[in-house]
């Protein structure tokens, strides 16, 4: 093994700028291919569409290397699909006989790279890390044997973190179906001996939300409280996914200071009120946090729901009933979206009875509790697999 300058085995591609002159590329509607921002790129959201005819050179494929150079500088991606962002470049090797793209993929998560990448990039407001710059990095070099055999060993744990990955979408695609199979197809337990009225359950009701919920409004942060490695979690914008659901990996650090009001508790309900596009995929969705028991706030950009109804079925109901989208609509703003917390609170929504919301929270117990533990399983294989990454790499371990 030896360390060489990456610049000698690598080509780069540039993303797109998106400014006046590429607006046209896009797309009010939903396409093949989205715009791959930095903050969407973790969880594959979807945000930004581009239209078709976006020239080649900036479309990435599932198997291309995207490497962050703006901002962020250091992140890489791969497994994504669309059209690259110009804070992003993508890297190819130029000969798979002597650098591997999978071990190039490895390579480039190696935490000594990332310090390399972040010393060498310039600007301290907007840090930015030019492709000469890049080319400077040093990465360890094996033989094309030895560089398979590691990307093979690390991608088995991906593999693995990818299948519970699916177990995940499929248990929640049963709560969704169960859900909508009692509550708007009305197919509940029982539902022969109910009388119905004007096509609905004659014990159902409508209410306000306000009837039945409390919001609490998040905090407002500057760059440099966040801008930290202390202090407590913050829930923010990014831990919400497009149409509901938590992603841990957009958490924050922050170091100022919060009401109690504005902490978070494992299993809370919170909403997005904000929304930097205008697809409205964030405002108005819903998402119950995992805390992992640490000290949590969350910010402004979230208003955390407090019910004496069951968090379960007010979260299914929110997210699956099709209330979120109908509380988007009453968001606005040019630029940003902004969703005031008392036009959540006024829309009505209709409600069984206490009785069958009980036993529906009951039946879907079971489903978040299995993909509480498959989480907690994919967080246990990402740190064997990061732990394992940099002794693969010294050379300390023989494969």
């Amino acid at each position: 093994m030896e360390y060489v300058k990456i610049g000698q085995l690598v080509d780069l591609k540039q993303g797109i700028a998106i400014n006046a002159k590429s607006n046209h590329l896009i797309s009010k509607d939903e396409t093949n291919i989205a715009l791959l921002r930095i903050a969407d790129m973790p969880t594959k959201r979807k945000v930004i569409y581009m239209k078709e005819e976006t020239p080649e050179r900036y479309i990435a494929n599932k198997n291309d290397i995207i490497y962050t150079r703006t901002g962020q500088v250091g992140l890489v991606f791969t497994g994504q699909h669309g059209v690259v962002h110009n804070n992003c470049f993508r890297v190819f090797s130029k000969n798979d006989n002597i650098l591997s793209n999978e071990y190039l993929y490895w390579c480039l998560r190696l935490k000594s790279v990332y310090i390399q990448a972040n010393n060498f990039a310039v600007g301290s407001a907007q840090p930015d890390l030019p492709h000469t710059s890049f080319r400077k990095i040093r990465i360890p070099l094996f033989s094309i044997n030895a560089q398979n055999k590691i990307a093979k060993i690390l991608q088995k744990y991906d593999d693995l973190i990818e299948k519970n990955n699916r177990k995940i979408a499929i248990l929640e695609e049963q709560i969704q179906e169960l859900y909508k199979e009692w509550f708007v197809r009305f197919r509940f337990p029982g539902y022969e001996k109910v009388k119905f009225v004007n096509g609905l359950p004659i014990d159902w009701e409508y209410k306000r939300l306000r009837e039945m919920a409390q919001y609490y409004r998040g905090l407002s942060y500057s760059s440099e409280e966040i801008d930290t490695d202390s202090g407590v979690d913050l829930v923010n914008l990014n831990n919400i996914i497009s149409y509901g659901g938590f992603n841990k990996n957009g958490t924050k650090k922050y170091a100022g200071k919060y009401k109690e009001t504005q902490t978070l508790k494992d299993s809370d309900l919170v909403m997005g009120v904000t929304d930097m596009t205008q697809e409205r995929r964030l405002v108005g969705s819903v998402a119950l946090v995992d805390t992992k028991g640490v000290k949590t706030a969350f910010s402004a950009d979230l208003i955390k729901l407090i019910s004496s109804v069951n968090k379960l079925f007010l979260y299914c109901m929110l997210k699956y009933g099709n209330y979120s989208k109908y509380i988007a609509e009453f968001a606005n703003g040019a630029n940003v979206l902004h969703l005031k917390p008392d036009s959540v609170m006024n829309v009505k929504v209709l409600m069984p009875s206490e009785e069958l919301i009980n036993k529906f929270a009951m039946s879907v117990e079971n489903y978040f509790n299995n993909i509480k533990q498959i989480k907690e399983l994919n967080d246990i294989l990402l740190k064997q697999r990061d732990l394992l990454l940099p002794r693969l790499m010294s050379g300390k371990l023989k494969v």
